[in-house]
């Protein structure tokens, strides 16, 4: 008796997805910038260190465009990196940027919190060329976009935070905060922010509602979700990093880095995916197609 099996690419999509996804999940490496020590450290999923790179002056900043290059402030420019750890400079003759973060197009934002530039988010192209995209900020000092392309940025001087739409025009989303700096999204569009000198970390709804996440840290700034969920906070003057759950449960992920100020995680984009499972579903079931014809004949 002949048995004819048929793949449902729509099946296969998913299940690759899925698989795609729980092997990526724990890829997950988190680079961090060593400000004291000019290095930016590579962690990897159980927090063991390694240097990605290093002879750089003060690196704060960190972003990863969707090509996987990571982008990191460094003083007075730029520099992208490929996963090897190759630089080049992206940006230079900058005035002391610190902020980093990435739109859905791929173009760099930088803002800046210095004299010259001071109260500024810069826009750049991936060509390095750059327009304000706004200005009149107080002392901003964290970006992250939210899944509709809102950019929201931490006041380090007013304790609020600002919501920016795509012509970069204004509304607070949250006050009375204690010197906002590191900001990131989790998966359902809650928005963490680090108040760095009152050392706590605070969960904010989609309309503004706070409340506590966590505290006792040792002047947060830093924050990322690596692609499981859990949040990474750099601890500027402890030296560590601390690993939370979604509970708030905590543990100390790394230890002995030398001021780490800001964290970045390249994270797999949900889109990028669900097109690699397309993608491997058309081809098994065309090669399926292919094996079932020459059976046939």
């Amino acid at each position: 008796m002949k048995t004819n099996h048929k793949i449902n690419p729509l099946i296969l999509a998913v299940t690759v997805l899925v698989l795609l996804a729980n092997g990526l999940a724990h890829a997950d490496n988190i680079y961090v910038s060593c400000y004291l020590d000019g290095t930016i450290a590579k962690l990897d999923s159980s927090g063991h260190k390694s240097t990605f790179a290093s002879g750089l002056s003060k690196p704060t900043g960190l972003a990863f465009d969707s090509s996987g290059y990571l982008y990191v402030v460094d003083t007075d420019k730029i520099m992208k990196f490929d996963s090897s750890g190759n630089r080049s400079t992206f940006a230079s003759g900058l005035n002391g940027p610190i902020g980093l973060a990435f739109d859905r197009s791929d173009n760099l934002y930088a803002l800046y919190a210095g004299s010259y530039l001071g109260g500024t988010i810069e826009k750049f192209d991936s060509s390095g060329n750059a327009t304000t995209f706004a200005s009149g900020l107080n002392g901003p000092d964290g970006l992250a976009f939210d899944s509709s392309g809102y950019l929201y940025v931490g006041s380090f001087d007013s304790g609020t935070i600002t919501k920016l739409d795509s012509s970069g025009n204004g509304t607070i989303f949250a006050s009375g905060l204690n010197h906002p700096i590191g900001l990131a999204f989790d998966s359902s569009d809650n928005l963490y922010a680090a108040s760095h000198y009152g050392g706590t970390i605070t969960k904010f709804d989609s309309s503004g509602n706070g409340t506590t996440f966590a505290s006792g840290l040792n002047y947060p700034q830093g924050l990322a979700f690596d692609s499981s969920g859990y949040l990474y906070v750099a601890n500027f003057n402890g030296w560590t990093i601390t690993k939370f759950d979604s509970s708030g449960n905590r543990t100390i992920f790394a230890s002995g880095l030398s001021q780490p100020a800001y964290i970045a995680t390249q994270v797999p984009e949900p889109a990028t995916l669900l097109l690699l499972g397309l993608g491997a579903a058309v081809w098994f079931d065309s090669a399926h197609h292919r094996l079932r014809k020459k059976a046939r004949n």
